[in-house]
């Protein structure tokens, strides 16, 4: 059995940074790409070789063929990895991959032209009497000549690619227009091709999809199926294996309709067949995925094998790893797609530097991600930081077990969805499994409503005592009770600010216990283990643990997976001056900053334009979402200090008015 000796990576980020550690263990070298922004991610220092790719945009650096292709070659690669997204179903580029004697760790060109498109796939399932969703094709303008045909609502997708780009519904033909524009643009920048699909809208659906490999000699078998429901805005966020929803009859149906369409072609390598089923198990191809999926882990977990060693193995010429009957599935695996966005601001992205986070060490636990401490995240890519994936015997035992462990993963700083994925995962109706593709976005407003609730539960003494044993208080057994008293042997008195609001604590030492007066409450804390950034305690009879790290000033903690800013003037790297609020300042200019870190794509005012609040004056791209930049006020403006394709950071101004309203400022 040969093995490639070395190969390129074509990708960054997490996926990189997953084919990497397959490659280790198998004894390949690799070498790894990446742009100015990624320097200090983690698939950059874990390959044996990495090289900056020059230049700003996708297109300069992972979308660059030629630049790539250099590199292989000078550097003796026998094989090119292109992992997910970019280039990965892009036939050009498999093909000069080819034609330089190099080998395409996936699909062939002409698997990729013919099933990594949708439109291509679609009207070859159709032919193999396979059950699609009807729908048309083209560029913008190809179907806007068609509307007259369209039953709304429809779906508008990206014909090339994946991950959710472009993908709307869109409910009536007067919206059609502008739905396609923004479709069009980021297929065209994302994957290279601008061309677009519009297919009726099916509701009340689940999405189910199956794995398959393929030798390429028309040999090919299916690792069962997982459960891809769980998304917003066609993105997905939480994957399962394997999908208890759907019947083993439909499951049949299911892999028999997967595997024939894969020996058809002679399909090469790892690729997903996805479907949508309706409530009454009809089902319908959706699309066919010519490359590994984000979502890979959970068979992974589920069947024992390493999909990424799979594809290594029939690239490098050595058949399918196993024959149908030798694959077998136990168990139930939950994947989280852990992201930078804030789910209380309508899922902006989040802008930061990673000093410091905190992952479980657990058993049947595993969180792929590019992650490490000092890393920036940037905006020129999608919001996923890593994925968090849990195995155990069955559905409702893992859904317990992501609960636990995901209370436990803290990133101190930044905004992430965790805490909106954990109350999906404790909403009665995903914990009963009735659930389809709508389901996140039906319950968004109860959802986030819970998010709240759950964060203003957790009590306020717990976080104040927490903060107190994590800076005065020591944990030396060892040591004496004055060394153990800490800061607290000169005083016992202090101001903490929690989330801008300061509370007075004072607390004693009362064997066995710890005392603690908060506002006049007197609470008593016992069982007291501190392990580094770890705390945990007793307080009224409920066990707590809390987080706890120190980042830009303030003392983030974290309880349930909800996190809080604390301080206080008696830790010198938080003191703060006391403000006042001086009322009814008359200004007579004001500014709007930017709120997020992205790319202007649109400008809507110019200087001296007068604009009325809540108008649109700018939209922002960032991790591939577009966010409308709103007027504050009522006002005429006076300066625009960006212009389309400007990169804006988080806080930079955007925009300066002139205005004669009164305002609060702090002083």
């Amino acid at each position: 059995m040969k093995l490639f000796d070395k190969i390129l990576i074509a990708n960054r980020g997490e996926i990189a940074v997953r084919i990497i550690r397959t490659a280790r263990r198998l004894g390949i070298k690799t070498v790894a790409i990446y742009a100015e922004d990624d320097i200090q991610s983690l698939h950059v220092s874990m390959a044996d070789k990495a090289f900056l790719l020059e230049g700003k945009t996708l297109a300069e650096t992972y979308l660059n063929q030629k630049a790539i292709l250099e590199l292989a070659k000078e550097n003796g690669v026998q094989a090119i990895h292109p992992g997910y997204g970019f280039l990965s179903e892009n036939a050009e580029f498999a093909k000069l991959v080819e034609d330089q004697g190099l080998v395409f760790i996936g699909a062939t060109p002409n698997q990729i032209t013919l099933m990594g498109e949708k439109t291509q796939a679609i009207d070859f399932a159709k032919k193999m009497n396979v059950p699609i969703v009807p729908g048309i094709q083209g560029t913008a303008k190809d179907i806007l000549s068609n509307i007259p045909i369209l039953s709304f609502p429809v779906l508008v997708k990206a014909s090339a690619g994946g991950g959710g780009k472009g993908m709307q519904v869109v409910d009536s033909a007067s919206e059609l227009p502008k739905a396609l524009n923004i479709a069009q643009r980021q297929t065209a920048e994302y994957f290279g091709n601008g061309d677009i699909f519009v297919e009726k809208y099916v509701a009340n659906t689940r999405h189910i999809e199956v794995q398959v490999f393929g030798d390429g000699k028309g040999n090919a078998i299916h690792l069962f199926e997982r459960e891809c429901s769980i998304q917003r805005r066609y993105q997905k966020l939480i994957e399962e294996s394997p999908a208890v929803s759907v019947s083993s009859e439909l499951k049949t149906k299911l892999y028999d309709t997967a595997v024939r369409i894969t020996k058809s072609i002679q399909y090469r390598g790892a690729g997903t067949i996805e479907f949508l089923v309706d409530e009454n198990e009809n089902f319908y191809f959706l699309e066919m995925n010519t490359r590994l999926q984000v979502e890979h882990p959970v068979t992974e977990m589920t069947t024992g094998l390493d999909l990424v060693e799979w594809q290594l193995q029939i690239a490098a010429g050595n058949g399918l790893p196993k024959e149908q009957s030798e694959i077998t599935q136990k168990g139930h695996s939950i994947e989280l797609r852990l992201c930078a966005e804030d789910p209380l601001t309508d899922f902006q992205p989040s802008a930061g530097k990673i000093e410091k986070f905190e992952i479980p060490q657990e058993v049947n636990f595993r969180f792929d991600s590019f992650l490490k401490e000092g890393i920036e995240t940037s905006p020129n890519y999608d919001s996923l930081l890593g994925k968090l994936i849990v195995f155990e015997e069955d559905r409702n035992a893992a859904i317990q077990k992501m609960i636990s462990v995901s209370e436990n993963v803290m990133i101190p700083g930044l905004k992430t969805n965790l805490s909106f994925l954990r109350q999906i995962l404790g909403n009665e109706s995903f914990q009963q499994n009735t659930i389809d593709t709508r389901f996140a976005e039906t319950r968004l407003t109860q959802l986030k409503a819970t998010l709240i609730t759950g964060k203003n539960k957790v009590p306020k003494p717990v976080l104040l005592i927490a903060y107190s044993l994590f800076h005065f208080w020591s944990n030396d057994v060892n040591g004496s009770a004055w060394q153990r008293m800490g800061y607290n042997r000169n005083t016992n008195e202090f101001f903490i600010e929690l989330d801008g609001e300061k509370i007075q604590l004072c607390f004693w030492k009362n064997t066995p216990d710890i005392k603690f007066k908060i506002d006049e409450s007197v609470y008593s804390a016992s069982g007291i283990n501190i392990e580094r950034s770890k705390i945990s305690f007793s307080l009224d009879n409920s066990e707590y643990t809390v987080l706890l790290f120190e980042k830009d000033g303030f003392t983030w903690a974290q309880v349930y997976g909800f996190q809080f800013k604390l301080r206080s003037n008696h830790i010198l790297t938080e003191a703060f001056v006391n403000k006042q609020e001086v009322e009814e300042i008359t200004v007579h200019e004001t500014n709007v900053l930017a709120d997020l870190f992205g790319k202007v794509i649109k400008t809507l005012v110019r200087r001296g334009d007068k604009v009325l609040r809540n108008q649109v004056l700018l939209v922002i791209e960032s991790m591939k979402t577009e966010f409308r930049i709103l007027s504050p006020i009522e006002g005429v403006i006076k300066q625009l200090h960006v212009d389309i394709g400007s990169v804006v950071q988080d806080k930079q101004l955007l925009i300066e008015f002139e205005t004669q309203n009164k305002i609060k400022v702090s002083v």
